[in-house]
């Protein structure tokens, strides 16, 4: 199976080392939204595609990119880190890849590590071990089922 985890991540890089360890698990392409150009998408079994969690909603370059990318039928996973965890976060990413054809088959999300402020600091040493291991597992079981 070919697959493609797409990913945003700055910052504090959280998701980053979500993308590494689901990329590692699966033997996936990891690239950052910015250096995937959208026709090159349609020739993956499964897409991945995260990013942090900003105003409840992922990156807006993972949305421009979905946007620009042609219509498919493939099979994609979104995931996410946050300060809060709400899976509620993912409904407008997955509604704009449904709008494109894909067929959604799964998602993953964990906490994050979060800075307000400069100074106030949530989800101290998140992702942590438990969250790779977490993440691993769903990418294995992406390819398994």
């Amino acid at each position: 199976m070919k697959i493609l985890i797409v990913y945003k991540s700055y910052h504090l890089m959280n998701t980053e080392k979500i993308a590494k360890a689901m990329a590692e698990a699966t033997n996936a392409t990891l690239i950052r939204v910015d250096e995937v150009h959208p026709e090159d998408i349609a020739i993956y079994d499964l897409v991945g595609f995260g990013s942090g969690i900003y105003g409840g909603r992922h990156h807006k370059e993972l949305f421009a990119l979905v946007e620009t990318m042609p219509s498919m039928e493939g099979n994609v996973f979104v995931f996410s880190t946050s300060g809060s965890g709400n899976e509620a976060y993912h409904r407008p990413l997955k509604e704009a890849l449904t709008a494109k054809g894909c067929h959604i088959r799964g998602e993953f999300q964990c906490r994050g590590e979060a800075r307000f402020l400069k100074f106030i600091r949530t989800n101290r040493g998140h992702p942590d071990e438990k969250d790779l291991e977490d993440a691993r597992t769903f990418a294995k079981g992406l390819i398994t089922a």
